[in-house]
């Protein structure tokens, strides 16, 4: 056995009473500020930082200040439409020539194949279509290629593209 004080023994000092809230409670700890990245503050930091201040403003002297309350939290947003700033931000603009293709697809290959397989991507002249099995892929392969190469070819814009590949995507089909 070990000797010496017990674990539970109340002879020690107390802890001091409200040793964390005996400072005084503001906002710069919550609120949005300029920085190096964020230059400008936007009106949506601006609303963040009014919800902030009323929250102080109710807080009850000696309980803890939660750091995520329901009256700072941001609004959901969108995810198309943050897809869509982000995008406007990196300058990356749609092909206007894919969205041509991927509509024209289902009329310009046979129904079994516009089942199984869509326009995937289009890089370096390189048109990448998307099939959903590997047997698939080598049936395409095997049976139409030729054929998806020279409608892809014949399709307005069509001529940029040099190669027609065939890859496996694990994204189910619509």
């Amino acid at each position: 056995m070990r000797k010496g004080k017990h674990q539970f023994d109340s002879a020690e000092e107390p802890a001091p009473e409200n040793v964390f809230f005996d400072s005084k409670d503001d906002d710069s700890a919550f609120c949005v500020r300029k920085s190096a990245v964020r230059r400008e503050l936007t009106e949506r930091d601006k609303r963040h930082n009014r919800g902030v201040r009323r929250l102080l403003n109710n807080v009850i002297p000696g309980l803890p200040i939660d750091h995520d309350p329901p009256e700072t939290r941001q609004a959901p947003e969108n995810m198309a439409g943050v897809v869509e700033k982000i995008k406007a931000r990196l300058k990356i603009k749609e092909s206007p020539w894919m969205n041509r293709l991927t509509e024209a697809w289902p009329d310009m290959v046979p129904p079994g194949v516009a089942k199984v397989a869509r326009p995937g991507k289009w890089d370096n002249n390189t048109l990448y279509i998307y099939v959903d099995s590997s047997p698939h892929l080598f049936e395409i392969r095997r049976a139409h290629l030729k054929n998806i190469e020279k409608a892809v070819k014949a399709l307005v814009g069509g001529d940029r593209v040099r190669h027609v590949r065939l890859i496996v995507n694990s994204v189910t089909l619509p």
